[in-house]
């Protein structure tokens, strides 16, 4: 093998190495989401370095597409500071500010926080090394003030669940028959995310996975298998995220769609008599 490819090889390997090796981000957020309420002016998030070594941190706030660069996404909230190095064993609190009071009051407004982990470049006499960032995003909830005196938990109770056959260009699960969908209905001004769902009859218990479903929206869920067909009303099981990232399991009777009535047939025309 000639030494040029050798030497390829050598540094696929140790690259390969180096990113099998376990990490993990130093800087740690103290919570999963963020309610702002549409009564202040400002909130807080709290940022600890778990790390022996000194982080810079990134921060910016994004309206739901996550691959734009922090340069090119405008939305109503400011967060500082925008760049700041973390020292280990210490925290530092990241200030979220309203600029805009244009925002929907009628119901929630969903942003997502945006914090990068850069550590710090290695002191070694190496010259290849692998150094890895790490990106935290967590959803950052703008609640109207009209709203924020309500009973956000009593918003899960409200969904009702519909089980739909499956559609003609639905993928298929390990059944091998494609797959049935549940519908979420949400008639509330709350956004509602779920860590999981899951479908049941009997015994039988189908994983739908989780997501969230905007205020007075519907979401549809792909089961990964066909409920069989019994005389027992099937249920779903869904846990759904509390402000403090908590979960709260609730579970309801599955409605069956609404029935189709076919649109009457017009009769031929007639045929004048000659």
């Amino acid at each position: 093998m000639a030494p040029a490819m050798r030497s390829i090889l050598f540094l696929l390997a140790a690259g390969a190495m180096a990113l099998a090796a376990p990490v993990q981000a130093s800087l740690v957020l103290q919570g999963t989401r963020l309610v702002f309420p549409g009564n202040a002016r400002d909130v807080s998030l709290q940022i600890q370095n778990s790390g022996n070594a000194p982080a810079l941190m990134q921060t910016w706030i994004d309206d739901g597409r996550a691959d734009l660069p922090p340069d090119r996404v405008t939305t109503p909230f400011m967060v500082t500071p925008a760049v700041s190095r973390v020292e280990p064993d210490s925290g530092a609190v990241l200030r979220i500010s309203r600029l805009r009071d244009d925002l929907p009051q009628d119901r929630e407004s969903v942003y997502w926080i945006n914090v990068v982990d850069v550590p710090p470049t290695p002191k070694t006499t190496q010259r290849d090394f692998v150094l890895l960032s790490f990106r935290t995003r967590i959803k950052l909830f703008y609640r109207p003030a009209p709203l924020v005196t309500r009973e956000v938990s009593v918003a899960g109770d409200r969904l009702t669940w519909t089980l739909l056959p499956a559609p003609a260009h639905a993928g298929q699960p390990p059944s091998g028959r494609a797959a049935q969908q549940i519908e979420v209905s949400n008639p509330t001004p709350y956004y509602v995310s779920f860590s999981a769902v899951e479908a049941k009859v009997g015994d039988k218990v189908v994983d739908a996975g989780g997501g969230m479903v905007a205020p007075f929206s519907q979401l549809r869920f792909d089961l990964h298998d066909n409920l069989p067909r019994t005389a027992e009303r099937p249920a779903v099981r869904y846990h759904v995220i509390t402000d403090f990232g908590g979960t709260h399991t609730l579970e309801k009777f599955l409605d069956s769609p609404p029935a189709v009535t076919p649109s009457p047939v017009a009769p031929p025309p007639m045929t004048p008599s000659r």
